[in-house]
């Protein structure tokens, strides 16, 4: 699945994987249930999700949250062979 990054501002709420599921109108297939709904600052409100490309347009589109992104995802792999 190729995933782009996108930074919700929830006006302090704290949701569920289910609860941005449920107000984008998400698949399962749509969203990175792995990765979840990840917490960046506390203070602001401020989450992280991962979904699809055809996605990002639906959760951009909505107006329920403040929707920062996409951005990029790379892949985090070893550069190099690994020191011992």
């Amino acid at each position: 699945m190729n995933t782009v990054m996108l930074t919700i501002c929830t006006n302090g709420e704290h949701p569920t994987l289910e609860l941005v599921r449920a107000r984008y109108g998400l698949t399962e297939e749509e969203i990175d249930a792995s990765f979840g709904v990840v917490e960046i600052d506390p203070k602001e409100s401020l989450f992280t999700i991962l979904v699809t490309e055809s996605a990002a347009s639906k959760v951009q589109s909505g107006s329920k949250w403040a929707v920062e992104g996409p951005f990029s995802n790379p892949r985090i792999a070893h550069f190099g062979p690994p020191s011992v």
